[in-house]
């Protein structure tokens, strides 16, 4: 099995980067050169609740890119808006991420309208990001979907269940088969994207 490309999503469903190499932590993939950007460590919340691209499919045109203290975020018809990470917000707020309770820091109104401006909306839309320092993170134990894979010690910040996503090509080509659309591996937004010739489903084993 061989590893054909590596993608961090710094914020929850929102654009992903390609990486040339990434750092394997407890949280996710993470950028070598500064650790304190990872998969998923930030997440857009609607009045504390988190916000997917199920709901607003608007969030997959956000695109992150890595600059020096943060992130730099380009999206269709709004300005470039800057992310610090350093200094980190000081507002605490309480946040679900799937019903589940998770913290975050909170970052200034001034963001929050760039968001708001983006998706068009008058409710309050907030950025949070995870401090681990701060927080506990949510256990990947006693998910519907995985009742016997996650160890007492696995976590997730702000993913669904995992915090790296590995998937194949030849799956996604298997699975498509089946399909009268077609979809492309970045519909599940892997973190790690393998090939492994010509055995579909292979990376489940």
């Amino acid at each position: 099995m061989n590893v054909k490309e590596l993608r961090i999503y710094p914020i929850k469903s929102c654009g992903g980067v390609k990486v040339q190499e990434a750092l394997i932590t407890r949280y996710g993939l993470a950028l070598p050169s500064d650790s304190r950007i990872y998969d998923r460590r930030w997440m857009i919340v609607k009045n504390g609740r988190h916000l997917s691209q199920r709901v607003l499919p608007r969030m997959a045109l956000i695109q992150p890119s890595f600059v020096k203290d943060g992130l730099l975020l380009q999206a269709p018809n709004m300005p470039d808006l800057f992310i610090p990470i350093n200094p980190l917000p000081k507002e605490i707020m309480n946040c679900y991420c799937w019903d589940e309770p998770i913290f975050g820091l909170r970052y200034d109104d001034n963001i929050s309208h760039w968001f708001r401006t983006y998706f068009q909306s008058d409710d309050k839309i907030d950025l949070v990001i995870f401090d681990e320092k701060q927080f506990q993170a949510r256990s990947s134990q006693n998910k519907p979907d995985f009742p016997n894979v996650a160890q007492d010690h696995d976590v997730s910040v702000y993913h669904d269940v995992c915090p790296i996503h590995l998937c194949s090509l030849e799956s996604v080509t298997n699975l498509n088969t089946r399909l009268e659309k077609k979809i492309k591996i970045y519909n599940f937004r892997p973190n790690i994207i393998v090939t492994d010739g010509d055995e579909p489903y292979a990376e489940v084993n």
